[in-house]
This record gives C-alpha cells, structure tokens and sequence, in this order.
C-alpha cells in the first residue's frame, strides 16, 4: 500500500499510466488480433494465416502501391505551394499578404468531412458549380472536373496538408538571416539563384520535416479517400481497412488487423524519421538584433501574386462554402430554382438527427477537455527528459501518432470487450469520448507544447522551494500561464472531434447517433442538400465558439501579461532556461515563432 502510494505521488507514474491505456493497449490488441482466429473472449487459435493473406495479396499490393503513388504525389503539391505562400507573406510586398494566415488557420479548423463533402459537390461533373462554369462559357466538352477521381483526392488531399505545412515552414522563414541574401546579392547572384542555391539548403531539414509529417498525415488520413474515392473505386490502404470491416460476407478482423499492423510499422518508421529529421539543427541560421527579415518590392508581380492568392482563397474556402451553401438550400441536387430554408428545418426537426447533434456536442466538449488535459499532462512530462519512465511516456506517445482514427477505433473496440471492467461501456458514450481523446492528443500536444516550452521550470522550482507541492505548482502557475492557449486549444479540438469520421464508424452502435456518421450517411444516400444543412449548421457553431473563445483567450492573455513581472533590464535569464538543456531546446527561435504565428492567426 505505502507502494501504491508513493507511486501516487509521483505526477510521472500517473502519466505512464495514461500512455499505457491511451496508446500501448489499443495498440497492442491491434497486434494480437492480426494473430487471432477469435479476438473476443478466451477462444480462438493464434496463427500467422491471416497475416501471411494479406502480405501475399495481390489486391493489398495494388492498394499499398495506390496509396504510395497517391501520397508523394500529394506531398509534392502540398509542399511546392506552401513554400510559395510562405516565402509570399515573409518576403513580399505583396497586397493582402497578411490574410495567408488566417486562410491556412481557417483550413487547419475545417473538419476534414466537410472540405470533402464540399468539393464532392463542387466538383461534381453533373451538377457541380465549376463544371456549369466551364460548361457556359465552352461548352458541354469542358466539363472536365472530377472530384470523384485520382487526381481528385490527391489535389483535395494536398489543399488541406498545405496549411500545415505552412505553419511549420514559417517558422525557419522567419528566422532566416538577412545577412545571407544581402551576402548573396552583394556577390552577383539574383533573388531566383539565392533562393535556390542558399535559401534552400538552409530550409532543407524543415521542408524534410514538414514533407514526412505531411505523408503520415496522408496515410491516416480517411474522410476524403473514403467520400470521394470509393464511389469510383479507388481504395488507399485507410479505405481497404474499412472494406474488410463493412464486408458484405462479414468483418474480417483479422485481415483487418492484419493490414492495420502494416500500416502502423510504416507510420512508426516515418514518425521515427521525422524526429531525427527535425531533431538536426546544423543547418538553421539564426542572427542577432540585426537580423531582420529582407522584404523584397516585386513590382508588378505583385499583382499577380494577389491574384494566386485570391484564387487559393477561392478553391479552399469561398468556393467550397458557397456551394455548400447553395445545395443546402436546394430542392434537389442540381436544382436552379425552389431555393427554401426546408432542409434545416428538416434538420432541426428530425428527433435524430437532434440526437445526433446533442450525443456529438457532449462528446465533444468532454473529449477536448480530456485531450487538452493529457497532452498538458504529457508536455510536463517531456520536460523531465531523464530516466526510463520518462522515455516510455516520450516513446509510447508515437504509437499514438502512427495509429489513424480507423485502426485507433479498432483498437479502442477490442481492449473495451476485452477487459471484464470496461466491456459494459460498448455502445456508450464512454468508448466514443475515449476513443475521440485518444484520436486528437497529437493535435493537442501541438498547442500545449508551445505554450509549455514558454514557460521555464525556475518557476515551478520557486514554487517547490516555497513549500508547494508537485500538483499544486503545475495547477497555479503551469495551467494558469498557459489558460490562454488551453482554451484555443479546446477549441481546435473540438472543431476536430466534431468533423472525425472513421471512429464513429467504427464504434456507433445501434441507437447511438453521432452527427458526422448521418451526415456521411445521408450525402451518400444521395440527400446531399440534408447533409449540407446539417454541415452548416454545426459550422455556424464553430463560428460562434470560436468568436467566444478567442474573446476569451485574449481577455486571459491580457489579464497574464499584466500580473507577470517584466524582469528589469539587464537581468540574467532564469536558471532553469541558461542551465537546463531542455528548456534551452523548448526555447528554439523557429519554434517560438512558428508558435506565435499560430497564436496570431
């Protein structure tokens, strides 16, 4: 008992406990069943059978390859465009430069249901808005646009991955010396050769980083595959996972498994890359008071710049949610007439779907709040980088990126029926909640990591000197210094929760409905205009969280700032930041400021 009790006392034991019901269980019955002929209960054989099917299958071969081809391809494009926006709003002059922020954090918060949704609509070759475009202004022959397509789901795909990788090439951007491309101009080379030859080179372990997380990001990812992919056919490996479990001669668990367990030992590699890639600083450049960003006057191709950026603007959001918008005031898909407010009173007076949004609002709310809360959990953690339970709680956090919300719900399933104590809660809001938290911790260590490495432990060090103890400092002066980027944090993932389509497939049970589940149901049963409705209903709540959060959040931010005391001029750093190597590392100048760009978006 005195045992259990010290371990209780130490923050790390409780947070290990965390990482093994988070990310080792789900993950570990993930590996057991590609072995098993039963997975629930104690019968059933172990064999390789299974596996051995689907490593030897001609059809996953195909699939794997698809999603490889389909991938790099995405990636390529993705990364190519948000180079362009980043070098656009940090080193021109260029007219309405400042808005790129604020379109790529729009897209980050766009669940990725509805951009799917939308551009299934948008590009629709029938009825779609850009196809009765280019059908009126050259005829029935130009009707090219297919969002139903390969090149469809790659160029989707890679809209949504662009402002992600925004945001983590802004900041080695910013950071960039001026004295470099003064030094290269002064030697005779031109804007397009300094930036090719030297600009570049420097960027590459960013650009390195950025493209490995994107492809992760692209092999998790299920809604646009899923939407736009399978109604012509063509399966990537998330997909191919979903076919085993919805087959029409029943779930094949263990193919299931089987593929799950491959797609998470190349994710695990990836992941595994991208820290190293990111963790090499050799070729970052950081200047002092002088260094200063070089904005370049690009004359009259600043107008031209503005017009790509208009037209970006246009294809990610404007166009997306005007025919939203317009289909959900449709008859009938494709009507030019008949424009009612009758589908969201369909909507809002459908007892199920009223269900749907009242189960996904509470869902929501307490996942993001679980989330936010382990991920503050484990950002603490991470700053005790010493020890073996610290390199568990670092380590175990991977398997949580390397499973995608398919394989996590498939996971969160068997461990839940698996254990005599959690099996009551199948079918329950509680399987939902814990799988969902699980799913969105990675999005969430994003927002508490920043704001924890601005935060040095000298603090926490005072408040234990003075008598407090572990759980109280990080409750008064950890949670408190970083409410402010908590409560954005919520936020992002709440929007995330409420968009995420693979978990709820896999764990809604009968009676149990979940908002996004009938909107997918009803967009492919051909009632696009209800799902439209139901879409932008749940938007406008977003807009109206998000305006209250973020009065919020500014409200505490200048509330923080005025109670912190400035140290006077001249004064030495605190201890914890001159004499401790993580908190010299948490304070990275590309990280910070890639930090603050989000924070100011």
């Amino acid at each position: 008992m005195r045992r259990i009790r010290t371990a209780l006392a130490n923050p790390q034991v409780i947070i290990a406990v965390i990482c093994v019901a988070c990310f080792v269980a789900p993950a570990a019955m993930i590996v057991q069943g590609a072995f098993k002929t039963e997975m629930f209960g104690d019968g059933g054989e172990y064999t390789t059978a299974m596996f051995v099917d689907v490593l030897t299958s001609s059809d996953v071969h195909d699939v794997g390859l698809r999603t490889l081809a389909m991938g790099s391809c995405a990636v390529a494009v993705s990364t190519v465009v948000a180079l362009f926006f980043g070098v656009l709003y940090t080193k021109t002059n260029t007219p309405l430069r400042r808005v790129v922020p604020v379109i790529m954090f729009v897209l980050v918060a766009t669940p990725g249901l509805f951009f799917a949704i939308a551009w299934g609509l948008l590009g629709n070759q029938n009825v779609g808005l850009i196809n009765e475009a280019l059908g009126a202004w050259f005829g029935e022959q130009a009707r090219v646009v297919n969002a139903e397509s390969w090149w469809g789901i790659v160029l989707v795909s890679s809209m949504r991955l662009v402002a992600l990788q925004f945001f983590l090439l802004l900041g080695p951007l910013l950071a960039m010396d001026r004295s470099l491309e003064e030094a290269a101009r002064i030697s005779g080379a031109g804007p397009v050769r300094t930036f090719f030859q030297m600009e570049i080179p420097i960027l590459a372990p960013a650009l390195t980083g950025s493209m490995i997380l994107s492809f992760v990001l692209f092999l998790e990812s299920f809604d646009a595959p899923q939407i736009l992919g399978v109604p012509a056919g063509i399966f990537v490996v998330p997909t191919e996972i979903y076919q085993y479990l919805s087959s029409s001669t029943g779930p094949m668990f263990g193919h299931a498994s089987s593929m799950s367990v491959l797609l998470m030992v190349a994710l695990l590699l990836l992941v595994y890359v991208q820290v190293r890639v990111l963790g090499k600083r050799s070729f970052v450049t950081v200047g002092g008071k002088e260094s200063r960003m070089l904005r370049r006057d690009v004359g009259p191709w600043r107008w031209a710049l503005t017009a790509l950026l208009v037209i970006f603007a246009a294809l990610t959001i404007v166009l997306p949610m005007y025919q939203l918008v317009r289909v959900s005031l449709s008859p009938f898909l494709g009507a030019d007439a008949g424009f009612s407010l009758e589908n969201y009173e369909d909507v809002l007076t459908s007892p199920r779907m009223v269900d749907a949004y009242a189960n996904t609002l509470r869902v929501a709310v307490l996942g993001a709040f679980l989330a936010i809360g382990a991920s503050t959990a484990l950002s603490w953690a991470a700053r005790f980088r010493s020890g073996p339970l610290a390199r568990f709680i670092e380590y175990s956090q991977w398997l949580g990126l390397a499973m995608p919300g398919l394989i996590l719900a498939l996971g969160v399933l068997w461990f839940f029926l698996e254990v005599p104590i959690l099996s009551g809660f199948y079918g329950t809001a509680i399987i939902m909640v814990f799988a969902l938290f699980v799913a969105v911790i990675p999005l969430a260590g994003r927002t508490t990591g920043a704001a924890m490495a601005q935060i040095p432990r000298s603090l926490e060090e005072a408040a234990w000197v003075s008598g407090a103890s572990k759980y109280r400092a990080i409750w008064d002066i950890v949670v408190r210094l970083m409410l402010p980027s908590l409560i954005s944090g919520w936020l992002l993932c709440f929007v995330v929760i409420c968009g995420i389509l693979s978990t709820p497939l896999v764990l809604s049970a009968s009676g149990t409905n979940y908002l996004s589940v009938e909107i997918y149901s009803r967009y492919v049963e051909g009632r696009a205009p209800i799902a439209a409705a139901a879409s932008l209903l749940l938007i406008f709540a977003f807009l109206v969280l998000g305006a209250v959060g973020l009065t919020l959040s500014r409200v505490l931010a200048r509330r923080t700032k005025a109670v912190t005391p400035n140290p006077p001029p001249g004064t030495a750093p605190p201890q914890g930041l001159s004499t401790s190597s993580e908190a010299v590392e948490d304070t990275d100048p590309e990280r910070s400021r890639t930090a603050s760009s989000v924070r100011t978006a």
